[in-house]
């Protein structure tokens, strides 16, 4: 007998004590800062009114941004970084019951260094949510190492049995996040500097000159490291192995069919070329482009979300799987 599982997703919080105002990037698109938080709020009323009906969702994707970059700027009506990401993963853990697990995104890297932001979601599951590791089975996430001077954000984990999520660091190799004289941000700016032909944070960050393909080297996005790479591979093949389904899930969109160039992995075909070579994967769902998008590629579903932060407060964002 088969058994059905339910899990939410959301994307693109972006959460700011801000008024609300016109995308810099699409005149037709209003960013609705403070409106974020109700929209996780009636996420939630809906999935625990599910619950009541035996409908119950088991665990959220956060599939990142969960702040936006605004609250790094120190202007006095902003709250600052450390109080909006506190304020919004209050919303998360005031449903202890439902464990979210969370994708890092752009937005947050421009609020907070790697480290930071990695102790913020490990203590957000064990210290706040309380949740055991061995109860749900997070074997081997890398968050947890309390010694180490840069916490690594991609991790796995079995919330039932035949069933492993996970998360990829989309900006592993990017200039977000690390200290200059870093080598993954060295590459990175080595790669931005291939496409957009000089050293220009605000360049690196458009993509008005870039053509097809090659708009996706932005600062905005990134790439995963070949250790990461490895990492994944050895996870999905002890997956076909035990005969587990896989949900891949990340910030930065993987299949261009699902979303636009100018918000793919920079090495997308490595990590699509990763997932081909192995039975277990299902789906790779991603937020990134504030747009629905959908492909279907060698039995793989790879799902764009639409943004919280571009949604109005008369209708919702959130998914339930």
């Amino acid at each position: 007998m088969s058994c059905l599982l339910r899990f939410g997703v959301v994307a693109d919080v972006q959460y700011a004590d801000n008024d609300d105002r016109q995308a810099w990037y699409d005149s037709t698109k209003t960013r609705y800062y403070r409106n974020s938080l109700t929209q996780v709020k009636k996420a939630f009323t809906h999935w625990n009114c599910e619950e009541k009906r035996d409908k119950g969702i088991s665990f959220v994707l956060q599939l990142g941004d969960i702040i936006d970059g605004i609250n790094a700027q120190t202007r006095e009506y902003h709250d600052s970084s450390a109080d909006a990401i506190r304020k919004t993963l209050n919303e998360f853990e005031s449903n202890q019951h439902i464990p979210t697990f969370h994708a890092v995104g752009n937005h947050e890297l421009y609020n907070f260094s790697r480290k930071q932001l990695g102790q913020l979601f490990r203590d957000s599951l064990f210290k706040r949510m309380k949740l055991s590791s061995e109860s749900i089975g997070l074997n081997g996430l890398e968050v947890l190492a309390e010694n180490s001077d840069e916490l690594s954000l991609y991790y796995k984990v079995n919330p039932i049995s035949r069933l492993k999520l996970i998360s990829l660091d989309c900006f592993d190799i990017s200039v977000l996040g690390h200290e200059s004289n870093h080598e993954k941000y060295i590459m990175a700016a080595e790669e931005l500097f291939r496409h957009h032909g000089r050293h220009d944070w605000d360049l690196w960050d458009t993509d008005d000159h870039l053509v097809g393909p090659n708009k996706r080297f932005q600062s905005s996005n990134g790439a995963i490291s070949e250790e990461q790479l490895n990492w994944l591979e050895k996870e999905l093949q002890e997956s076909d192995e035990k005969n587990e389904l896989v949900i891949v899930f990340g910030h930065v969109g993987l299949n261009p069919d699902s979303s636009d160039w100018n918000t793919v992995m920079w090495n997308y075909d490595e990590v699509m070329a990763c997932f081909d070579r192995h039975s277990s994967v299902v789906a790779y769902l991603s937020g990134h482009a504030h747009s629905s998008g959908y492909a279907y590629a060698n039995g793989i579903h790879y799902i764009s979300f639409h943004a919280i932060i571009e949604t109005p407060p008369e209708t919702e964002a959130f998914a339930t799987i």
